[in-house]
Order: C-alpha cells, then structure tokens, then sequence
C-alpha cells in the first residue's frame, strides 16, 4: 500500500523528506490558480520526487451540481480545465466529494435528487476518461451533506453510473462519523482510494488504535493494496504526519 499527505501545495518538500509516497491536493484551488502560478506550480512538481498523485475537492463549494443551479456546459467547461491540470501535474485519481456542491436542496424529491446526481456523475466520469482520470466517489458524513453518506450508498452510485472511470473511496472519518459497519466496506468489494483520520478530533492516525486496526482489517479482507492519504487536523504537522506514516505502514505491512 501507498501512502500519501492531503496538504497544500507549499508543503511538496516536507512530504518528500518525510517519506510520503505522494501527496493529494485540492483541485479546485489548483484550477483556480493563474497561468503563470500553475507554470510554476507544474516546474516545482517536475523537480520533486513526490507528486500530487491524487487529487481532493474535486469542485469549488458555488458550483451547484444538483437542481436549478445545475448548468452542465458549466461543469464541463471547469471539468475540461481542472482535469488538463490534474493530469499536466500527474493526477490519476481525483476524489469526488464536494458535499455542497452535490447536495439536494431543500425540498427536492429524492428520487429526482438521486437521478440528477446519476447524471452527473456519468458526466464527470466521461470528462475524467478523456484525461485518463479515475473518479473516487466519497461518501460524506450527514453534517456535511444530505446524499450519498455511506460506503453502501456510495457503491450505489458507482453502479448506476456504471462507467469504468467511476470508483468508490472509502474515509475512516466519515465511517465512524456515520457509525457505519465496516463490514459494507467488504460488501462493496473494491475501492479505488482510501482516506484516513480518527474520529476524534479528525485527528492524525498516530497511533493504532481498535478502529484503525478494524479499517485495515476490512480492506484486507478485499485484498485491498492502493492508495491511502491522511486527511485530518493537527497542530504539529511534521511530527504528527511522521509518526502517522509510521503507524500506517506497520499496519499496511501486517494487513499483506
């Protein structure tokens, strides 16, 4: 299994001399980026060992993908530009959480508010193939959106889309947010990407604790062996992100 630091872009050479085996950005700021700061972003890249492998927030929190506000010649124009990027910069999986952005509003019939999200996640996923993207759908936790909020909805989704380039992700934090059985973790059967960060907190995995121990179970269980990013809060980047890798390569090593 492959490790990897959610962080900003200025912190390229602290994962690399932290041992990371890349780093994931947030898309949406890298596609808002000017010209000349994406050409220097793509220059700093080319010179590191690490590379921005994976990408995060797929969208920014005012495009609307679900109901009125929905415009998908709009999509598409951001998808085209933003994808150009993630690719230039060596993207190959982009997560697709951007609870705002897919969230029903309020009053739409669900049935209605799933069938446009179908929609446009199909959209999204014959954008990412043309650049040679996989799509990791995220289930989010209730606070943070009103659909899709469980790995079990999640590969729901991902079947109705029914496109090659349309995965599933799977986040420790949502899991335990939602008290979801890791158990639909191997009903789901195959992931694309996984994300992690302890309940409490959202906190760094410095330690191994049960639930951490359990996620690795479950994803051994599916012969899981991809990618991993850590995806919390702290207040001591450097020490809390070398303890954590430590930790998740022990038990990364123990779940082979």
């Amino acid at each position: 299994m492959r490790i990897g630091l959610c962080t900003a872009p200025e912190n390229l050479n602290l994962a690399g001399r932290l041992g990371f085996d890349y780093v994931e950005w947030a898309l949406a700021a890298v596609e808002s980026l000017q010209d000349g700061e994406f050409a220097a972003l793509l220059a700093k890249v080319k010179e590191s060992p690490v590379k921005p492998e994976r990408f995060n927030v797929l969208f920014p929190g005012s495009l609307k993908l679900v109901g009125p506000e929905s415009d998908p010649e709009k999509i598409k124009a951001y998808l085209r530009r933003a994808f150009d990027r993630a690719a230039a910069l060596g993207g190959k999986i982009v997560v697709f959480g951007s609870g705002r952005c897919r969230a029903f509003p309020a009053g739409m019939v669900f049935k209605k508010g799933y069938g446009e999200l179908v929609k446009v996640t199909r959209l999204i996923g014959e954008e990412a193939a043309k650049y040679g993207i996989t799509i990791a759908i995220e289930p989010l936790n209730r606070d943070e959106t009103n659909c899709i909020n469980s790995v079990k909805e999640g590969a729901m989704l991902e079947a109705d889309a029914g496109l090659p380039s349309v995965g599933l992700l799977a986040d420790l934090y949502h899991v335990l947010k939602e008290r979801e059985p890791l158990e639909d973790i191997v009903l789901a059967g195959d992931l694309k990407h996984t994300h992690v960060a302890l309940l409490e907190g959202r906190s760094f995995p410095v330690a191994a604790s049960p639930e951490l121990k359990g996620f690795f179970g479950a994803l051994k269980k599916i012969g899981y062996s991809g990618t991993m990013s850590i995806e919390g809060n702290t207040e001591n980047p450097e020490a809390d992100a070398a303890a954590s890798l430590r930790v998740l390569r022990s038990l990364a090593d123990e779940a082979v």
